[in-house]
């Protein structure tokens, strides 16, 4: 429990009758899915509204969302993606849930990384930061490592989890009362009930900041960033669209656009490339990563990392949607190759005449920090 105000900057905007921007960042769970109207119902909606609802009338701010969750997807994946999808809108406040897609990583120092890299991306933007963590059915989600980089940087975690199920037990219900009634072997998402209840705790937390705030207690809003518990390796990356012109990129095979219409607004284009055809990037940094379009008929992207063979990324799913794979990670700082070749369509898998492997970004991250502390 802390006894200061962790969330000074977001607070102070809101009682000076300034505009308070809120960023969300996670995966399907923040998008809201499985609430009825994920513009009204999600916990992200009602968090927002809330905002202005309680403090509009009295302070006469405004309120924004900034949209930045994207499902199934990852901390350490979404680090590359803030520069496009938040930091230009300049957020106030940002709410973080990465703890439910981050679960069964196996790589927990690339989790911790990940946090790390959004973490201190938002901070140095002069943005306040709250690391939330939902739940599932069985109540087992392990926020630990997230729970580390809030104490590290002095953010306030919600323990979504923890308070679905105590409002549970308060009421004499179960997981099924908040569970999605049209799907099976679906233990995160939740419905209306479930979200309100995640926005329950986001409020109650939101209010504890403010009572400290009103008391005088808050941290140093311009302290610098303490050092990185791992890495800042993520807090320096930048994605690079293989549609444009690139000295350091070249493209050789077959490769066309994908139609703008079908391209979701989390990527600016869309590269579609048949078998064989391949993608090489020469960077300076010490991460890669690749982001692409999966959908029931993708095919694998194999890869090679300096010219040894690397595992590659699976762009195939029974659904379609946006995924994105970090291919490496703590490099030597220095020049590398990273060449993605489109594999051989399966006959047992692909069923198209003319299935392709759809790729939207390389991100490269830049810098690494020598870890400080184990």
């Amino acid at each position: 429990m802390t006894d200061h105000c962790q969330i000074p900057r977001s607070i102070e905007k809101i009682f000076s009758a300034s505009h308070c921007s809120t960023a969300y960042l996670g995966g399907s769970l923040t998008v809201g899915v499985g609430a009825s109207d994920t513009s009204r119902k999600s916990f992200r909606a009602l968090f927002t509204a809330y905002l202005y609802e309680k403090y509009h009338p009295v302070y006469h701010n405004q309120v924004s969302e900034i949209m930045g969750a994207v499902g199934a997807c990852e901390s350490y994946v979404a680090a590359f993606t803030l520069g496009r999808n938040i930091l230009p809108a300049n957020p106030d406040l940002a709410l973080v849930e990465f703890c439910v897609n981050d679960f069964n990583v196996p790589d927990r120092t690339l989790v911790l990384k990940g946090m790390e890299g959004i973490v201190r991306q938002l901070l140095s933007a002069r943005c306040d930061v709250m690391i939330l963590g939902a739940g599932s059915r069985e109540g087992n989600i392990d926020h630990s490592a997230h729970r580390q980089i809030a104490e590290h940087y002095d953010l306030p975690f919600v323990d979504m989890q923890a308070h679905i199920f105590a409002r549970l037990k308060e009421r004499n219900l179960s997981w099924d009362d908040v569970a999605l009634e049209f799907e099976i072997n679906d233990p995160w998402h939740v419905n209306d009930l479930g979200n309100f209840f995640y926005f329950e705790a986001i409020r109650d937390e939101f209010e504890k900041q403010v009572e400290l705030f009103r008391a005088g207690r808050k941290r140093e809003r311009n302290a610098p960033l303490p050092p990185p518990i791992v890495s800042d390796e993520l807090q320096h990356v930048r994605l690079i669209d293989p549609t444009v012109r690139n000295r350091n990129l070249s493209l050789a095979g077959k490769w066309d656009p994908k139609p703008a219409e079908f391209v979701p607004w989390y990527f600016d284009h869309v590269l579609m490339g048949r078998p064989g055809a391949t993608m090489t990037l020469n960077f300076k940094g010490t991460a890669a990563a690749v982001f692409g379009l999966m959908y029931h008929n993708g095919l694998k992207l194999e890869a090679e990392l300096d010219g040894k063979e690397i595992p590659g990324f699976y762009i195939r799913h029974f659904i379609e949607f946006g995924k994105g794979l970090v291919m490496a990670h703590g490099l030597p700082d220095g020049e590398h190759e990273l060449k993605l070749t489109v594999g051989v369509p399966s006959h047992r898998h692909n069923k198209l005449a003319d299935p392709a492997a759809q790729v939207a970004f390389l991100g490269v991250a830049s810098k690494a920090e020598t870890p400080q502390q184990a």
